[in-house]
């Protein structure tokens, strides 16, 4: 469901051909999510025939026509409808939390704070099972096995990540006070 938000909220500036919003959801993500072709294209497909972006061909002297894609009302509700589509089973691929995370502008206060408080109950939920694994590679792994540090990394990044939503909390408690 990612790709569908980064597609329609990469529209959201300007209309743009394919390349353009491949270019603008990685610019936009850092390079953290890059769209490819099979996932891009089918979704514009889908996106024209449900009305949520319109497609019009500009003609080029000597190249392949170039198809442009803009993006509708009907495809703004969409976009809305997608990035309030967060059920906690959801929240737990990083992709789709991130990709939710970078387009909170678009969203209420009250349904950000939401969406991060459900991935902070995701992350203890994975803390909890880090706990029953070390005890699993201990005891099958030989001591400094790199197993082991790769557990010890994903447990890390799980407790930065907590700190950085906590950051966020705050973030959004002070846009609120304004």
């Amino acid at each position: 469901m990612y790709a569908e938000i980064v597609i329609l909220a990469a529209l959201r500036t300007r209309p743009q051909h394919g390349y353009e919003i491949k270019k603008s959801v990685e610019r936009a993500l850092a390079g953290s999510i890059s769209l490819n072709n099979k996932t891009l294209y089918p979704a514009l497909k889908r996106f024209e025939e449900m009305g949520a972006v319109q497609r019009t061909v500009e003609r080029q002297e000597g190249k392949p026509d170039r198809h442009i894609y803009q993006l509708t009302e009907h495809g703004m509700e969409i976009l809305q409808g997608l990035l309030l589509d967060f059920s906690p089973e959801l929240l737990r691929n990083d992709a789709e939390f991130l990709v939710r995370v970078a387009f909170f502008h678009l969203l209420e206060p009250e349904i950000r704070l939401e969406i991060l408080q459900i991935r902070m109950e995701q992350i203890m939920k994975v803390l909890n099972r880090f706990q029953e694994l070390k005890g699993l590679t201990e005891q099958h792994m030989p001591p400094g096995s790199y197993a082991q540090d790769v557990l010890l990394l994903s447990e890390q990044q799980r407790h930065l990540e907590l700190e950085w939503i906590q950051t966020l909390i705050q973030k959004i408690q002070r846009e609120g006070e304004r």
